[in-house]
């Protein structure tokens, strides 16, 4: 019978061993990584400790703004009825919805070309 051209044939012990050999490259370069890499690690805690006390004392000196979340809303009281739900959330100040419209007041049909636009490169021919 001949062989045909072409056709891997699957080995286990080949595979094996080269699984094996994998394991200890791997094994190999963690420890390089540790030995020649790790003091970024440390550089890494000391800039983000210098960061956080920088942005304390910042924060310290900066007025304190008071964001949307932090106001008051209450939506007390809650209508008994029913019919009383249906817009009762609307109908409060603090919670009236906003109507919103398209930014684009017409579609385009394609976005286009960069390539067609005469400044692209700069300013374009006169």
């Amino acid at each position: 019978m001949a062989k045909e051209p072409g056709v891997v044939r699957y080995d286990p012990n080949t595979e094996a061993f080269q699984m094996r050999a994998q394991w200890k490259k791997v094994e190999n370069c963690k420890m390089q990584w540790a030995e020649r890499w790790a003091w970024l690690l440390d550089e890494g805690k000391q800039a983000k400790s210098e960061a956080d006390a920088i942005h304390q004392e910042t924060a310290a000196v900066l007025p304190r703004v008071v964001g949307k979340s932090e106001s008051q809303k209450s939506l007390k009281p809650v209508p008994i009825t029913s019919t009383g739900i249906i817009g009762w959330l609307a109908a409060k100040p603090d919670c009236q919805l906003e109507i919103y419209t398209s930014w684009i007041t017409k579609v385009p049909l394609r976005i286009p070309d960069t390539w067609d636009n005469n400044n692209y490169f700069g300013q374009g021919e006169q």
